[in-house]
């Protein structure tokens, strides 16, 4: 228990909660508000690499779908597995890039979770690595506290995750049935009750991430002229 302690307490709180308390003490006005903001974007912007690789991991999954439906009915699991992999690697997609960056901003999450529950209630210079010059203050523009819950901000970032699936999901095959498409708004909706539940700091952090990615689509769409993958791509 002590190395697991460790791990979790000096190799990810403690950073993480350093994190918060000196983009807090450098931005200007020591708003919580804008540091949850900037650390959204900061985030972003480092996993923006791995980003890119997972969206064109994705793009090109849709171009060999008939070959992996075809593989998926090779009776032998040990050969249906090789032969995946096989088209997988031929094509250069890295099915783990997306999950690696889910898992990444999951885990800071739930960093960001302790931070606020318990961390920012406490002295700070108990845990910083440098001395934090007074209280913090977890308000945005000294208007709501970050570090309970409201019910408008998950309510708008529900809303706007809805609208970027809706524009970045691929069009539906002809005919499709809803259960095809249940996560556009399933997720939404899962999003909304469970952000109802945590520190709006929670729902400031998404809803900032949300708004990246929308912006990373639109500019791939209309400045690059990158369009998204169809199910017709497929056929």
């Amino acid at each position: 228990m002590g190395i697991i302690h460790f791990i979790y307490f000096e190799l990810l709180y403690r950073p993480v909660y350093n994190l918060v308390l000196f983009t807090y003490e450098t931005l200007p006005g020591h708003d919580m508000g804008l540091t949850i903001i900037y650390l959204a974007i900061l985030m972003r912007v480092i996993l923006l690499p791995i980003s890119l690789t997972g969206s064109s991991s994705a793009r090109r999954m849709e171009t060999i779908k008939p070959q992996l439906d075809q593989a998926a009915r090779i009776p032998d699991a040990g050969r249906r597995r090789q032969h995946t992999e096989k088209l997988l690697k031929k094509n250069h997609i890295n099915v783990y890039a997306t999950a690696l960056v889910l898992g990444i901003q999951i885990l800071f999450l739930a960093l960001l979770y302790q931070v606020f529950q318990n961390g920012l209630h406490q002295d700070p210079n108990e845990l910083a690595y440098f001395t934090v010059s007074g209280p913090i203050d977890t308000t945005f523009f000294g208007t709501f506290d970050l570090a309970i819950r409201n019910w408008w901000l998950p309510l708008i970032t529900s809303i706007l995750l809805y609208v970027m699936l809706s524009i970045t999901t691929p069009e539906p095959e002809e005919g499709a049935k809803l259960s095809d498409v249940w996560y556009v708004i399933a997720l939404p909706a899962a999003v909304f009750v469970v952000l109802l539940l945590l520190p709006s700091a929670k729902s400031l952090f998404l809803l900032t991430s949300i708004l990246f990615s929308v912006g990373l689509y639109m500019v791939a769409k209309y400045v690059f002229q990158v369009e998204p993958p169809t199910q017709q791509d497929a056929d």
